[in-house]
């Protein structure tokens, strides 16, 4: 419990500190869109009157001065002490006007006739320059409109971007965690499995010995208890660790052709020899066309699969039963595997939990679920579609979709 509120906490700080340093630099970025369009760009006054010439009262910008004010597409006019315009460039038609001295208080700080403007007194005069309409947002502060179009685009993918980050990472460092925890597990169970098989070999060995060596039946039969549930409880260990590989990628596999047909035949005889009991009937039907047909995939998981499916009909149904493998094709070429037993089948909710995607082994449901679920895990791997149905006369119906 303390270990869990402390990764919590641990979490909510990195997303707190997280927030603050996409916090600063959001500003950081919105700072340097101020910086780039920090000012209005006006014909320096001083340039102008450098190219300004005053012949008989008449003045003429020269062909540079003109074109640099052009080319930042504003006009530029000087007023008389009377308020007549003594000379202009590029001006509006609607500012063609004598003004009066409350005009010209209204537009020296902000706008004449929504033209955005600068004044400038000079000798002779008010100089005054403006530029477009909608173009500077001037207040007690100017802004290009640049500016405020760059930050309308930009603050939204800020925004967004944030969000993103703010999930995506936390998210991100659980599912490392997740997976350095599973991984973490896997070598725990690796190393288990590796520290039982010792001790276990020698008790199924001496289990051996005693059920070939005494001639009493009740020790015999002790013995061969012993040595029946030392192989459950191997092939019990050996799931715990193929599951974990499977699940976490940690193992290495690689596909390679198999005549399926006589890979089959060789599984159910090796079950067939391990069983050795008259309460259980082996059948095994191929069609003709796929007796010689070779199909691509890893032997040693397709085995491990094939022959947990006939252990659990052999270990759930004590009382014995028929079990029949088939492969067959259909209409389309499809080719399935189908193994069903007439034995005592399982639940309706274990039957759908075994068809849910999401199917997980818990230890309430013993062998029967974990050697269920590296079945599951199998077709995965191979990208094949598997389906547990009732079997037609009982029983559970196992059936693969191999091609």
């Amino acid at each position: 419990m303390k270990r869990r509120l402390g990764n919590r906490l641990q979490l909510l700080t990195g997303i707190m500190l997280m927030m603050a340093f996409l916090f600063f630099t959001d500003l950081l970025i919105v700072g340097i869109a101020a910086i780039r369009y920090h000012s209005v760009d006006y014909q320096y006054p001083q340039e102008i009157l450098t190219h300004l010439s005053v012949n008989n009262g008449r003045y003429a910008l020269d062909e540079q001065g003109a074109e640099s004010l052009l080319k930042r597409g504003q006009f530029a006019m000087i007023l008389g002490k009377d308020g007549n315009i003594l000379w202009s460039v590029a001006l509006p038609e609607e500012l063609r006007k004598t003004y009066t001295l409350q005009d010209v208080a209204k537009f020296t700080r902000y706008y004449l006739e929504d033209y955005p403007v600068h004044s400038y007194v000079f000798e002779q005069g008010l100089l005054v320059i403006g530029g477009e309409k909608d173009q500077v947002w001037k207040y007690t502060l100017e802004f290009d409109v640049n500016l405020l179009n760059y930050l309308a685009k930009i603050v939204p993918l800020l925004l967004l971007s944030n969000i993103v980050v703010l999930v995506a990472v936390p998210t991100r460092i659980q599912k490392r965690r997740a997976k350095q925890r599973e991984e973490e597990r896997t070598e725990w169970i690796a190393g288990v499995s590796h520290d039982i098989r010792t001790p276990l070999a020698i008790v199924m060995g001496n289990a051996e010995m005693i059920a070939a060596s005494t001639r009493e039946e009740e020790v015999r039969q002790r013995a061969k208890s012993i040595e029946t549930q030392g192989i459950w409880l191997r092939r019990l260990v050996d799931n715990l660790n193929l599951s974990g590989k499977l699940e976490f990628g940690a193992g290495k596999f690689e596909k390679q052709k198999v005549r399926i047909g006589r890979f089959l035949r060789k599984t159910l005889t090796e079950i067939m020899n391990q069983t050795e009991d008259d309460r259980y009937r082996f059948t095994l039907e191929i069609e003709d066309s796929l007796q010689d047909s070779e199909l691509c995939f890893n032997e040693d998981l397709v085995e491990r699969a094939v022959m947990n499916l006939l252990h659990n009909a052999i270990r759930h149904n004590a009382d014995g039963c028929k079990i029949e493998m088939r492969l067959y094709q259909d209409s389309k070429n499809h080719v399935f595997l189908k193994l069903s037993d007439t034995g005592k089948g399982v639940s309706k909710e274990l039957l759908r939990r075994l068809n849910s995607r999401g199917y997980e082994w818990e230890f309430g449901t013993g062998q029967h679920g974990l050697g269920l679920k590296i079945v599951k895990q199998v077709a995965d791997w191979h990208r094949w579609k598997l389906f547990f149905a009732n079997g037609e006369q009982g029983g559970l119906a196992c059936t693969i979709r191999l091609k």
